[in-house]
């Protein structure tokens, strides 16, 4: 009987060892994590951009196996990027990593459409180490939407051969709203008919937005009132922006141009003593004419009531729907390491946006243009992240082209460009 009892003691024990063995075995975690495939998304430029990513993308994943980059090259225009993502969204094919224009951030990352990043940058020791306008460009209501890693400042630069022509001194360009309008009166040429063959100042005739509203920022005044959403075109500050502007154009200074189509602007025909031009506009304009490296100037952001100049930004994001933000994540970070940053300014001319590089990105050469365009990055203004910033933009653009061909005074093309955007946003 007790050789029973004790046979049967035994299998007890053995069975309840065996059940903390197996229950052991099923809640220990495991270090081997299933491989992912993350998608990518970039708008298009040229080769030298477009062979970068598509490399970038294959040394992070040597450097992180267990993560496949793939990288897919949008139309470079924004229509055509919004079209394509219409159509992730319905298919649900939306990409975990999006390259993005900092107007989707208004348009799409304030409808959801990107995850917060703002818990993984609180937690991500590098933070500091970046210009604090990469994060708030990207913010929407507190929340960080994009992380800028390609600022695109539209500096002001100047031909220094034509300020000698007019008497003016070479080494120091206009400073504030007096002097650019003094120069520019200055610098116009005329021939005998009296029509403009040199602008003092290059004033485009449409798509004006990146030029008129550094105006208003400079005055104090804004397009929309961010946190409410709400268009302030009524106040006279805007309308004083507007103003000196409206004074420009009728000086009869420029010739008439699209600001968007690039090699039609005046400045890089030769055509024009000053303009507002995208860093990378110089940059090519440099390479394709290097002997104007010592004749064009760069001016430092116009200041009114402040200093500030516009800068557009492409920014990382992650899509809301992604089913890998860790690893989304983790290849973000990769593409804003110091190695990579360094990487695009050398191979791309892309500015850099993080503090400790400074002095290697100045020391690699165009020092002088360089420093500019960090100050521009650092101090500059974007696209409002708003949900309304396209209707704005829409009456703005509206309101200037009245006013450029003297349909309307600025206070009615104000007052009526507040209406719309009013009238619009309540439908």
């Amino acid at each position: 009987m007790k050789i029973r009892i004790l046979f049967i003691e035994l299998l007890l024990v053995i069975a309840v060892i065996g059940t903390i063995s197996a229950g052991g075995k099923q809640e220990q975690p495991t270090d081997k994590k299933e491989a992912v495939k993350i998608a990518f998304w970039i708008p298009g430029s040229d080769k030298v951009s477009e062979d970068y990513f598509y490399q970038a993308a294959k040394d992070f994943t040597t450097r992180n196996p267990r993560i496949q980059v793939e990288v897919t090259i949008l139309p470079p225009a924004a229509p055509d990027i919004n079209t394509k993502l219409n159509a992730a969204k319905l298919s649900n094919t939306y990409p975990d990593v999006f390259s993005s224009f900092i107007v989707f951030i208004g348009a799409r990352g304030t409808r959801g459409e990107f995850a917060d990043l703002t818990p993984f940058i609180e937690k991500w020791p590098e933070k500091d180490d970046f210009y604090s306008s990469s994060f708030e460009l990207g913010k929407y209501k507190g929340k960080i939407y994009g992380i800028s890693y390609f600022p695109a400042p539209e500096i002001l630069v100047y031909r220094k051969d034509f300020f000698k022509e007019a008497g003016l001194d070479p080494e120091k360009p206009p400073r504030n709203w007096d002097e650019l309008e003094a120069y520019a009166l200055k610098l116009a040429k005329r021939d005998a008919n009296n029509n403009v063959v040199r602008a003092g100042l290059d004033i485009p005739a449409i798509n004006p937005e990146v030029f008129i509203k550094p105006f208003l920022w400079q005055n104090g005044a804004a397009v929309l009132d961010e946190e409410k959403e709400l268009p302030t075109l009524d106040d006279p500050k805007a309308l004083e922006a507007f103003q000196y502007v409206k004074r420009l154009i009728d000086a009869k200074i420029s010739i008439p141009y699209d600001y968007q189509k690039k090699s039609d602007i005046p400045f890089v025909k030769g055509n024009a003593a000053m303009s507002f031009i995208m860093a990378s506009t110089i940059t090519n304009t440099l390479k394709a004419n290097p002997q104007l490296r010592e004749i064009i100037g760069f001016a430092p952001p116009l200041e009114k009531r402040k200093k500030v100049p516009f800068t557009g930004h492409r920014l990382f994001t992650i899509g809301a729907t992604s089913k890998y933000k860790n690893e989304a994540w983790e290849f973000i970070q990769f593409m804003l390491s110091k190695e990579q940053m360094l990487l695009r300014s050398r191979l791309l001319d892309m500015p850099i946006v993080r503090k400790s590089l400074e002095q290697e990105y100045f020391k690699d050469g165009d020092a002088e243009f360089k420093k500019v365009v960090v100050e521009y990055s650092q101090l500059g203004k974007s696209a409002e992240v708003t949900t309304v910033t396209a209707i704005s933009n829409k009456y703005l653009a509206e309101a200037y082209q009245a006013v450029y061909s003297g349909k309307k005074s600025p206070e009615q093309a104000l007052k009526d460009a507040q209406e719309g955007i009013l009238k619009d946003i309540k439908k």
